[in-house]
């Protein structure tokens, strides 16, 4: 998923980990063919996202699946002794999946410290901690919202959110079979129709929830046990409906329309549903319908019927090693980068997918059948397998927790080294080397780099409490300097995280008292009528938001000096002419009132974090780091043709304060220009102060 912009990050191990040791009377072909279809349409959706854009609907497919089987196993065991052994059963699951699951995690951290740049330590290792503990989902869904966090690359064990979601679900599942076998006991009644009422009424609960939180919150939506469970209890209900005693067989003719059906649901999700499709949702009906379909129709005899594909030795055989393929084929696509100094083609992507083939058959034969079956050391007894698992998970654990404290100290060191630097500059600090009225070069800053890529993303203008948030409307209360004396003029800064970045350099101006400045600032919200282009959850705050800003704009228009604006040019919608004229359309009413209206160019961004390139990940040669300026710029500048449609307006290009000659440096004059891939850092945004001053007064405000 790098930046939070809907990465869909699929897989899941759970159907893969489930017990195929089974009876051959008992084996479903139909099973293991949809696990083979199920991982196939992830790798292939992460290898090639543009050819299967729908792909990470395969994790839905091994949801449905674990709660069929999963559920079957509890309900047979519940009926046959009258009660659920859950020590044993979390014993099997534990040694069904996580000495693969812990094994790939150790050799992502050895290879995160060997290629990976310092500058993703800390996040990488961060969720390697909640992969480890099995919550790198809410680990995910809490950075899904948490716009503070820089845009960053995925880290390699994000795929692990799917496992965090069946691990949760394999902890409290066999508690609601347990209840249910409980109430049967003392009320006298039957135990497979009192789970089936407590199973039944978990899943539309979750089902009901999925719908609200995808369309009001998608991002966390997307991650959330909560709206995922569900899913595994459809195919819980499933395997209850197909173990009635008084079921009555289906002819193989409609089990065979009925198998089709369903391969050819998952077929349409995976080729029609994309990045931008509100998921769970209503969306994710589709591909557990069809999973369902599947297993319902089982294994059907005829000639047109899908059992021979499902029982094709290659088919079977991707579905053995699909857990091993799916632990192993993301960190190598997000590692692969670091390793070869660049994006792997398509001749190395066909490798890379051998590669991970090839290792996941190893780990299968080596590491996940001896695992299951010894009985070496004892490792078959539950208190034992248990208490291996217990050592297991604290020592890794441990390693984790040991590269985010190592990495939040050289952070820490590195901000005390820039604070000093900061403290008393050099000169040509910062934007003083791109002065265009006093040219400045001083070669002691050749090597410095402030703040370190190690410690960028922490750099961010605060303070929070200035910046409205994704869920929220109400304006924020910021100000600085002295608002109420009427000989200081008074500046309001409106916009979004763009905007938000200028503030350090605002607040200096207040803090020498040339200025007072009030921030109105929200996440992804630039101050314009029309549409942004983001999810709903966003949009409907914004609307809200800028609604109750013009109000306060216009009420507060006799003590306002002059409106500064700028904002992210990607979250706007339309074409140019339209993006100008909703900007227009916003900024008139203030400006009919006599507030001048100033609007900012917007800085530039980049397709790749340059402090990943600067941290030597891609990259040593800072000059590498830096982006040709028709590149850096890939929108027009809307806000200059804005400024032409609102008398009284005007506009001020930033742009000669980050790119000369044609080029966009990753490090000026020694501070590291931006945190991500497209937010200044808050260390370069106050070397700007004089030069921002300089041009306001330009324009004609009286700073």
């Amino acid at each position: 998923m790098t930046t939070l912009v809907r990465d869909r990050p699929s897989g899941t191990p759970a159907a893969p980990g489930s017990d195929t040791r089974r009876p051959p009377r008992a084996f479903r072909p139909e099973i293991q063919a949809l696990r083979a279809l199920a991982v196939a349409l992830v790798v292939l959706y992460h290898f090639w996202p543009g050819r299967l854009p729908g792909g990470y609907v395969g994790v839905d497919v091994f949801f449905v699946i674990s709660g069929f089987l999963i559920t079957g196993h509890l309900l047979r065991e519940a009926e046959a002794t009258g009660r659920v052994r859950l020590a044993r059963f979390w014993a099997r699951r534990a040694r069904r999946l996580l000495p693969a699951a812990y094994l790939v995690l150790a050799v992502t951290v050895v290879a995160t410290l060997l290629f990976a740049p310092q500058s993703l330590w800390q996040q990488w290792f961060r969720e390697t901690l909640g992969a480890t503990l099995y919550v790198e989902n809410w680990v995910l869904a809490a950075h899904a919202v948490d716009y503070l966090a820089a845009d960053g690359d995925p880290s390699p064990v994000q795929h692990y959110w799917s496992l965090s979601t069946e691990e949760q679900f394999y902890l409290v599942w066999p508690l609601l079979v347990v209840l249910g076998t409980l109430v049967a006991s003392r009320r006298g009644g039957s135990t497979r129709r009192t789970t089936a009422l407590l199973l039944g009424a978990a899943t539309v609960a979750s089902f009901a929830y999925s719908l609200w939180l995808t369309s009001t919150n998608p991002a966390p939506a997307y991650f959330a046990t909560t709206t995922r469970a569900w899913q595994f209890g459809a195919g819980a209900l499933l395997a209850l409906w197909l173990t009635r005693p008084d079921r009555r067989p289906v002819g193989d003719g409609v089990r065979t329309a009925v198998s089709w059906t369903g391969l050819a649901l998952l077929a349409a999700c995976a080729l029609t549903y994309a990045d931008s499709t509100p998921f769970p949702g209503t969306a994710a009906l589709l591909p557990v319908i069809g999973t369902v379909a599947v297993i319902a129709a089982g294994a059907p005899g005829g000639r047109l019927a899908p059992t021979p594909l499902f029982a094709w030795r290659p088919v079977q055989q991707t579905g053995e090693i699909s857990y091993a393929l799916y632990l192993w084929h993301w960190p190598a696509i997000v590692l692969a980068p670091f390793v070869l100094g660049h994006d792997a083609g398509l001749l190395e992507r066909v490798a890379l997918l051998a590669a991970v083939v090839l290792l996941a058959a190893t780990t299968k034969r080596w590491v996940e059948d001896p695992a299951r079956f010894t009985e070496r050391w004892g490792l078959h007894r539950t208190r034992r397998t248990l208490a291996v698992t217990a050592a297991a998970t604290a020592a890794l654990a441990l390693v984790a927790g040991g590269g985010v404290a190592t990495a939040q100290h050289r952070a820490q060191e590195q901000e005390a080294v820039a604070a000093r630097i900061v403290a008393d500059p050099p000169s040509c600090f910062g934007a003083a080397e791109m002065d265009p009225g006093k040219p400045c070069d001083n070669r002691a800053l050749d090597d410095v780099v402030v703040p370190a890529p190690v410690a960028v993303s922490d750099d961010i203008a605060g303070p929070r409490d200035c910046f409205v948030d994704v869920d929220e409307t109400a304006l924020a209360d910021c100000s600085f300097g002295p608002v109420d004396d009427p000989d200081v003029p008074h500046v309001v800064l409106v916009g979004d995280s763009h905007a938000r970045a200028l503030l350090p350099a605002f607040r200096e101006l207040a803090a020498e008292g040339r200025v007072s400045v009030t921030a109105q600032l929200k996440n992804s919200c630039a101050w314009t009528t029309g549409p942004v282009d983001a999810d709903g959850e966003r949009a409907r705050t914004c609307e809200d938001w800028r609604d109750r800003l013009g109000s306060w704009l216009e009420q507060h228009a006799g003590s306002t000096d002059a409106v500064v604006t700028t904002g992210y040019l990607d979250f706007l919608s339309g074409d140019p002419d339209r993006q100008a004229s909703d900007l227009a359309a916003a900024w008139r009413p203030v400006a009919e009132r006599g507030v001048p209206i100033v609007a900012l160019s917007d800085n530039p961004q980049h397709d790749q974090e340059p402090s990943q390139c600067l941290d030597g990940g891609l990259a040593a040669d800072a000059t590498r780091c830096d982006l040709p300026e028709d590149q850096a710029f890939p929108d027009p500048q809307v806000y200059e043709k804005a400024v032409d449609e609102v008398p009284g307006a005007s506009f001020v290009d930033l742009t000669p304060l980050y790119c000369r000659d044609g080029t966009c440096p990753a490090v000026i004059g020694g501070v590291n220009v931006y945190r991500d891939t497209h937010h200044l850092t808050a260390t370069y945004t106050r070397t700007m102060t004089p030069y921002l001053e300089r041009e306001l007064r330009d324009v004609g405000l009286p700073v």
